[in-house]
């Protein structure tokens, strides 16, 4: 198994505001120590983006300064970027014209495949997720209500989710004729849509939670994943946060834990590696897998609407986060967590690399100017 950890960077807009969650976990100032530190604990896949609304906030006016460091520095540490294309963000300027949100608008998958063009034109990335849970996204935006367009009904639900299918289609049709290998993200209990995206997946990412999805053990969701979907399975979010209890299954949401305390997800992560021995054994293919996130997150149990200040982090990833009396977040590393999940990658056979550690882009022209659903 092809071993992947993650710096969650989604920009959910909530009511007036962004909610970037690159800022509230201090990555988007920090991200150089963030990303020496995942390549220090052996990772060499980090699934990262920037946030479409930040590289595009105009039609047209492109700011690649914000990414170009970004995939230098993963080069030279010998991590690949595995890049999600649209992570719970659109632009303002796609909705317009009567069109009250970008993920109403009918022209949503054309812009979604233009920008994959010049994304992939410029880094050629190998590894892409057109768009990162699209059940997900629309369940957020059109069914509870808590993102743009704050929608509660099962009409604007459907409307969301078809024209995000459309749009998932059309962008993994440019990835493909890139050379790139194209997966979904999808929540565990949505395997459906995983179907409905059909020939436009390669890989079945299952973002599978075990305190959150508690419908099927671990190894009885892969299963059940590679019977419906048919295709070789990525683990593209896995995780739990410390507060939750692998032997009672019981999560302690609301209790602080002192970051660096990891016995709860060491026990979780062992039955990972026991449940994908397992599987592997029976002949499913799951050639891509690891912990999610990597450096720590804040403010995703409440579905990115408003952060937990008092409770630092989530404690969920390789990397917890404590808040300092001024405010910044220190990083501290849970060591014996990340030598358990590295155990992962003697699973099955090993994916082979796609990139060398030279930088796989070269500029094609001068920067612009600094200006989960339940069960």
């Amino acid at each position: 198994m092809r071993l992947l950890s993650g710096i969650d960077t989604a920009m959910p807009d909530v009511r007036k505001k962004w909610n970037y969650h690159a800022r509230w976990n201090q990555s988007e100032r920090l991200w150089a120590e963030d990303f020496r530190q995942l390549a220090d604990c052996g990772f060499d896949l980090l699934r990262w983006q920037t946030p479409w609304s930040l590289v595009e906030p105009h039609k047209g006016e492109l700011h690649w300064e914000l990414i170009d460091p970004k995939v230098e520095l993963a080069a030279k540490l010998g991590m690949e970027i595995f890049y999600p294309i649209v992570h719970f963000n659109m632009p303002s300027w796609l909705a317009g014209r009567g069109v009250r949100h970008g993920v109403y608008a009918p022209d949503l998958a054309d812009h979604v495949a233009e920008y994959t063009e010049q994304l992939l034109t410029r880094y050629k990335f190998r590894l892409v997720i057109p768009i990162v849970e699209v059940q997900m996204e629309a369940f957020q935006r059109g069914r509870l209500g808590n993102w743009q367009p704050h929608a509660k009904s099962l009409t604007a639900y459907r409307l969301m989710y078809r024209n995000l299918v459309k749009a998932f289609r059309q962008s993994s049709a440019i990835a493909r004729s890139h050379g790139a290998k194209v997966f979904c993200s999808e929540p565990a209990s949505e395997v459906q849509t995983v179907i409905d995206l059909g020939d436009a997946v390669d890989i079945a990412g299952i973002d599978l939670y075990p305190h959150m999805h508690r419908k099927h053990s671990i190894a009885e969701y892969l299963r059940l994943w590679w019977r419906r979907a048919g295709k070789p399975l990525c683990l593209s979010e896995f995780g739990t946060p410390e507060t939750y209890n692998p032997s009672t299954r019981v999560d302690h949401y609301d209790k602080f834990v002192t970051a660096g305390i990891d016995l709860h997800r060491i026990q979780q992560c062992r039955e990972l590696h026991k449940a994908l021995e397992t599987v592997t054994a029976e002949g499913i293919p799951i050639p891509y897998g690891g912990w999610y996130p990597g450096t720590g997150n804040i403010g995703w149990g409440m579905s990115l609407t408003r952060e937990r200040p008092t409770a630092d982090c989530d404690r969920a990833g390789v990397v917890d986060l404590t808040r300092q009396t001024d405010g910044s977040l220190t990083r501290v590393l849970c060591k014996d967590l990340v030598t358990e999940v590295l155990k992962l990658r003697d699973i099955g056979v090993r994916q082979p690399d796609t990139f060398t550690t030279v930088p796989v882009w070269l500029p094609t022209a001068a920067a612009v100017p600094t200006l989960h659903s339940g069960d």
